[in-house]
């Protein structure tokens, strides 16, 4: 007798697909499921895209169609193909707890999408069943942000008080081989006298056997401990406010680490680290190759054309520059105009005025591209001056006077230099991607003159420029607009590029479709990839020409899709940008099928 399951929040099956073209289905079978995708709210459910592949790989049979609230918020009984189900997995919507968004505006699980618990919890409620098996975003013990842990917690309290032992794991699947660094958090819950809790003997193992080995997840995703364990209550509580208190943390730390165990309201968590896989998985194994495989019948679309180059080398690569909000800019034209001026005309004028300059700085052999802004000049200014109000984060409103002020006075203008001179010489060290106190020194004391050139050149009067939107103009020169606009600097680490194919992929995201430049989107080198040749830097990719994008059906490969999944997709001519977003959105299948199995011989073993 197989285990029958219902799926939530399928997208294109993942759970299913682990089940379904492994040996694991013949102790388990998917007899309920449901996708709806909110963002499709206008189509019937039936014809939005990820049903539509849904029901076109495994039938429309037991498959609901509808948003879950209008089952799981009603008084009405349940489904009978849900009261009937012995397991319930399901990856619930993660966007309130994505690492897309800043922390401090993850809205956690009273956010719109993270409610959504609450439909597990009903049905869990109602029918408990033997297992549960939730996947979500690693950074779910985290959230929200002013109470790390608190969500989590909620979750784990409300699988405990219904009979649960749970286990928990955050996993970087490229750990255990497979082809993607895909950090995500599984929680697996079963009931206390369920086959496989009395198979492990779950309520009589300690804490560190059930983390470390003897547990169903360590069983499927072997580990080794890292930390000593920790435990706590989980409680009772009677607010919000109260729960909140109690995940107050200091330093804004969550108390749950990359593992745990839960029973009877008492959680333990440790840190502990994968053991080293019998096989890895890289990039290039799972690219499509020209001489066995279909290729995409458009696939010259993925590949970079030589004159995108330049975007995709800035898009990927290290950056430490200033930038400014062009809606800042926008509202001073807005004031003296009186009409609403375009982003991109916003964003335009302060090219047109020259409030940044740009020089190249060569050091070992290396070159890279240094800005400063003229509003970062300003703020220089008003520091050694001594002005009353100087900030870093706001416009200082520096006059052509308080310039010529400075200026006249060389100890005064010599901290400006000085100023400028942190900045130019941060932005060029980083960029070059240097370390050490003395090295700091030496690229300071190179690129004095480079800077001192460029604050000349920042404070210099200008000509002020005729500015024109819907027939309206305006006279504006930059010391006006330098006192009304404030530049902040920006840092963003480098990117591999192109993409190593002897290494696991790094995450897929949902917006890898598109022809868009994007520093998150895989770039290979193909002719790195075919192995009929190697290049030995990045450097020499590019220069070499061939360098595309991920087809889809390897993007679906890095998740461990099936080919007839992919097939499916081609024949219901899904988009490319489609098929990217499913597996963003998506799971490593094989993660999924390691702890099935690991449960699959706990609940069907005769010994």
């Amino acid at each position: 007798m197989r285990i029958k399951m219902a799926e939530l929040f399928a997208g294109v099956g993942g759970f299913r697909e682990a089940v379904e073209h492994s040996s694991l289905k013949n102790h388990f079978e998917v007899s309920w499921s449901n996708q709806w995708e909110p963002s499709e709210s206008a189509k019937h459910g039936d014809l939005q895209n990820a049903n539509k592949v849904y029901i076109a790989k495994f039938g429309k049979d037991g498959h609901y169609t509808g948003d879950i609230h209008l089952i799981t918020d009603s008084e009405k009984k349940l489904p009978k193909d849900i009261a009937d189900i012995q397991m319930l997995v399901g990856g619930f919507p993660c966007q309130d707890y994505s690492v897309a968004k800043p922390k401090n505006s993850a809205k956690g699980i009273r956010g719109p999408k993270g409610v959504l618990w609450w439909s597990i919890e009903r049905i869990l409620r109602d029918v408990r069943p033997n297992y549960v098996l939730l996947e979500n975003v690693d950074r779910l013990i985290n959230s929200p942000s002013a109470n790390r842990g608190r969500d989590f917690a909620v979750i784990l309290k409300g699988l405990d008080s219904l009979g649960y032992i749970i286990e928990w794991r955050i996993v970087n699947a490229a750990d255990y081989g497979f082809a993607q660094k895909r950090r995500r958090i599984f929680i697996l819950a079963y009931q206390k006298d369920s086959p496989a809790g009395k198979k492990i003997g779950a309520t009589k193992i300690n804490a560190d056997e059930a983390i470390d080995s003897k547990g169903l997840m360590a069983q499927g995703l072997p580990c080794r401990p890292a930390s000593e364990k920790t435990s706590f209550d989980l409680g009772v509580y009677g607010s919000d406010n109260e729960l909140g208190a109690k995940y107050k943390a200091p330093k804004g730390k969550s108390p749950f680490l990359n593992a745990g165990f839960v029973i009877n309201g008492t959680a333990w968590t440790k840190v502990v680290k994968a053991l080293p896989p019998k096989k890895t998985i890289f990039l290039g194994q799972i690219l499509l190759n020209p001489e066995k495989d279909t290729m995409p019948a458009n696939s010259g679309i993925f590949r970079l054309s030589t004159d995108a180059l330049p975007k995709w080398a800035y898009a990927k690569g290290r950056k430490n520059e200033p930038r400014r909000k062009a809606i800042t800019v926008a509202n001073f034209l807005k004031s003296k105009l009186g009409i609403t001026v375009p982003a991109k005309a916003a964003k335009q004028l302060p090219i047109d005025l020259k409030m940044d300059t740009a020089f190249d700085f060569t050091f070992n052999d290396m070159t890279v591209s240094v800005s400063l802004a003229r509003e970062e000049i300003n703020y220089r200014i008003a520091v050694a001056l001594n002005l009353k109000g100087a900030t870093f984060d706001r416009p200082n409103a520096i006059t052509r006077s308080q310039i010529e002020q400075a200026q006249s006075s060389k100890d005064i203008w010599g901290k400006v230099e000085t100023g400028a001179l942190a900045i130019a010489t941060d932005r060029a060290f980083s960029l070059l991607g240097l370390k050490g106190k003395e090295l700091l020194g030496q690229v300071s004391a190179k690129i004095r003159p480079q800077v001192v050139k460029a604050v000349v050149e920042l404070t210099k009067k200008e000509k002020p420029i005729e500015f024109s939107s819907s027939d309206k103009s305006l006279q504006v020169d930059r010391d006006t607009l330098a006192a009304t606009t404030f530049a902040y600097g920006y840092k963003e680490g480098g990117l591999p590029f192109p993409d190593r194919v002897n290494g696991p992929g790094r995450t897929i995201i949902t917006s890898e479709g598109g022809a868009s430049v994007s520093r998150f989107k895989h770039v290979i080198c193909e002719t790195c990839a075919s192995g009929k040749g190697q290049h030995k830097t990045g450097a020499d990719c590019v220069k070499g020409g061939k360098l595309r994008r991920l087809y889809p059906e390897e993007l679906e490969r890095m998740n461990g899709f099936s080919a007839g999944h992919s097939k499916t997709c081609r024949e219901l001519k899904i988009s490319d940008g489609k098929r990217a977003f499913f597996m963003g959105n998506a799971l490593v299948v094989d993660v999924v099928r390691n702890i099935m199995e690991s449960l699959s011989k706990a609940a069907f073993s005769r010994g």
